[in-house]
């Protein structure tokens, strides 16, 4: 279970990417109080760790009631995932859809639930790296309730990353962030085409 614990820890922080929130939180809390800003980052961290949840705990049920199998599911995970880590990769953007939202024109709706809950933290890599990395099929019950520890803990490092919002931008620099964003989305993009291999291979061998 350690193996599968730093493999779902190492996922989940690419596709929530901390670091990479840093420079969008700052743009989007500009000219709000340090108090107002920590209160909008629980805000949005919560909102972010209750739809993960759900999708844990229903995503795959979900699926089952639309008559969705999970090799289909992870080929089109997988395909979501390559997508975001594409766009890490080569954009000059954040690739994380309503990124470019995040400037004064979104600060007139609640924030912490657009666009910074989701879908910065859970957007759509996220919820499909929740749902997959906890199958049902695959995982028992005691796995799924560590993953889904690991994935509170990914949260609140988040957390703890949008109060240091300051500090840390001060200290990498828009260069770093860049960097790192590009590294990070460089190691999703092999996630992504494992997944994709691992939902074709099962869609082979049940058929």
């Amino acid at each position: 279970m350690g193996q599968k614990l730093i493999e779902d820890a190492i996922t989940l922080f690419i596709v929530v990417n901390p670091i990479g929130l840093v420079p969008l939180f700052i743009a989007i809390t500009s000219g709000r109080t340090p108090l107002e800003r920590r209160r909008i980052a629980l805000r949005a961290v919560v909102i972010a760790a209750g739809i993960l949840v759900v999708f844990v705990v229903i995503g795959q049920v979900l699926l089952d009631a639309l008559n969705v199998g999970l090799p289909a599911f992870r080929v089109a995970g997988g395909l979501v995932l390559l997508m975001i880590a594409l766009r890490m990769v080569l954009s000059e953007t954040d690739a994380r859809p309503g990124a470019t939202q995040a400037g004064p024109a979104a600060s007139g709706a609640d924030i912490a639930v657009f666009p910074l809950a989701m879908p910065f933290i859970a957007g759509p890599g996220a919820v499909m790296a929740a749902v997959l990395l906890t199958d049902n099929d695959v995982f028992t019950i005691a796995e799924q309730a560590a993953t889904t520890a690991v994935l509170a803990v990914i949260l609140i490092l988040t957390y703890g990353v949008l109060l240091a919002a300051d500090t840390v931008q001060r200290y990498i620099g828009p260069t770093g962030t860049n960097v790192l964003s590009r590294v990070l989305g460089l190691v999703l993009t092999s996630v992504a085409a494992q997944t994709m291999l691992d939902g074709v291979r099962a869609f082979l061998t049940s058929h």
